[in-house]
This record gives structure tokens, C-alpha cells and sequence, in this order.
């Protein structure tokens, strides 16, 4: 009986839906059965990372802030970016590791007295992206540091998964700004940079 509602529940969330959108609910929801196949791991992530790259977002962001790369040179702009797990679809990989259906990228820019955050977020299950650009004078900035949140995703129907994941944190008056940033390697060499220059510049 489950498997029929399940069945049903994946037919409502594929109504509409473009071809690649249907691939991604279902490597997400679709129990696989001798006759069907989901994509793998790895296809999901390289479709992702190609919806990205598609996006051209280092780019959009410099669009939005209304400056010159050369005017955002103080030090290397700086990159955090992974899956975001609040109220999207969540799977662990083969690996142990957890993917979602929905990513973010956040791009940092420094000029001589302020930092400018772009943070952009889609979804690969449907037509959805948020947006936002903020700048802060560097000495309203308290603190840049790393957090681990608890986020709550979901799967069909009434299944939820508490997924933990690392956050890049940034601190400033009444507010803190959190970033997904899983998907990148060296990302304490690239706090660690910026924390030098945060103190360089309230000196």
C-alpha cells in the first residue's frame, strides 16, 4: 500500500516538470526496482556543478554590486558554496556524504573599506533561486568564523532527515550571515586570509 502512495506522492511532484527536473525528484524519491534505474551519484553532482558553471555567477555578482574586478582587489575575492538542506530533498550518497536538491554559491569581494557578499541559491527540482547582495564597512564586521548547523530536509511525503553541515559565518551588527560551504576544499586557508585582513583593517 505504501508503495502506491509513494507512487502517487511522485507523480504530483513530477506534474510540470521539465526532463531533468523529473531525473532529480527521482534520484531523490524513486525506490529503485529491477526495472528502473535513477541516475548515480556522480551524474547528479556533475549536473549541478554544469547548472553552476551555466550560471556564470562571479560574474552576476560583480553585475550587482556595481564595481570593477580591479575596484575588489584588496585581496583575492573569495568563493564558499555546497548543498542546502532546509526544506529540500536530502540523500546520502554511496560515500556517506549528503546531497540536496537545492545549492548555493556565495561570492565574497573586498575593496579598501568594505566587503561585499553575493549569495545566490537554485533549485534542481524546479524553478526556484533566492538571491541576495549585502556590503558591510570592514569595521562593522565582528567576526568571519566556521559553524556546523543542523538543517531539517525531507524526502517523500512525510519522511525528514536532520542533516549536519559546515557554514561559513560572518558576524555584523544584529545580524549574522551564514553560507553553504561543503563543496569547497581550502575553505580555513580562505577564512584565515580574510580574518588577516579584517584585522588589518580595524587596526
Amino acid at each position: 500500500m505504501a508503495n502506491n502512495t509513494n507512487a502517487d506522492l511522485l507523480k504530483q511532484y513530477c506534474k510540470g516538470k521539465s526532463a531533468d527536473q523529473v531525473k532529480v525528484i527521482e534520484y531523490f524519491c524513486k525506490q529503485e526496482g529491477c526495472l528502473s534505474k535513477n541516475m548515480s551519484d556522480d551524474e547528479y553532482s556533475a549536473m549541478v556543478i554544469k547548472k553552476r558553471d551555466s550560471l556564470n555567477l562571479r560574474q552576476k555578482a560583480l553585475n550587482k554590486i556595481g564595481l570593477d574586478e580591479e575596484e575588489v582587489s584588496e585581496i583575492p575575492p573569495a568563493v564558499f558554496e555546497g548543498y542546502v538542506f532546509k526544506n529540500a530533498f536530502a540523500k546520502k550518497r554511496a560515500n556517506g556524504n549528503w546531497v540536496s536538491s537545492a545549492y548555493q554559491v556565495a561570492w565574497l569581494f573586498f575593496s579598501s573599506t568594505q566587503i561585499y557578499i553575493y549569495r545566490y541559491t537554485f533549485n534542481m527540482d524546479e524553478d526556484k533561486k533566492q538571491e541576495s547582495t549585502d556590503e558591510f564597512f570592514y569595521k562593522d564586521v565582528t567576526s568571519f568564523s566556521t559553524s556546523s548547523e543542523t538543517e531539517t530536509a525531507h524526502g517523500l511525503g512525510d519522511e525528514k532527515f536532520e542533516v549536519e553541515s559546515n557554514k561559513f559565518k560572518m558576524v555584523v551588527p544584529g545580524d549574522k550571515i551564514f553560507v553553504s560551504m561543503d563543496g569547497v576544499s581550502n575553505s580555513e586557508d580562505i577564512i584565515q586570509a580574510m580574518k588577516q585582513k579584517l584585522r588589518e583593517k580595524k587596526m
